[in-house]
């Protein structure tokens, strides 16, 4: 099974994931809660120095989202790889939220369920994710 991962020691904080993520799945309902985020880190007080890290759903092996959600809005796609929802069964109890250790599960102005999809469409072409493709420093890559 393969992830997006990031490496914060390449990740620059350009924001061209996030702006690649919202041109493959532009939707005024959805486009700001599916995007990545950017985590800025002071690596050093006296430096000033600064780091980043990019985080999106990681399609954990074990999602907590998947066995916390009473409606069974989640479920693998066939490659394993994405823990896929269907907004349409989300009732916005928000358990989902509530147990994912990484704080991803995101509610559109609807209270419904919105959250990375892996790029299913671009993968199942052959092609990488939006973000991993756009990310110019090489720190978003696919990882088992």
């Amino acid at each position: 099974m393969s992830r997006v991962v990031c490496d914060p020691a390449l990740c620059s904080g350009c924001l061209a994931c996030v702006v690649a993520c919202m041109d493959q799945h532009y939707d005024e309902t959805k486009a700001d809660a599916v995007s990545p985020r950017i985590y800025e880190k002071r690596t050093s007080r006296k430096s000033g120095l600064v780091s980043y890290i990019t985080r999106s759903c990681l399609h954990c092996a074990d999602a907590p989202c998947m066995e916390q959600c009473p409606m069974k809005v989640f479920e693998r796609t066939e490659n394993g790889f994405v823990v896929a929802f269907h907004k349409e069964k989300c009732i916005g109890c928000r358990k989902c939220a509530r147990v994912c250790p990484h704080d991803i599960p995101r509610y559109d102005k609807e209270g419904k369920i919105v959250k990375c999809d892996g790029c299913a469409t671009r993968v199942a072409c052959g092609l990488e994710p939006a973000c991993v493709r756009a990310c110019n420093t090489g720190a978003l890559r696919l990882a088992e």
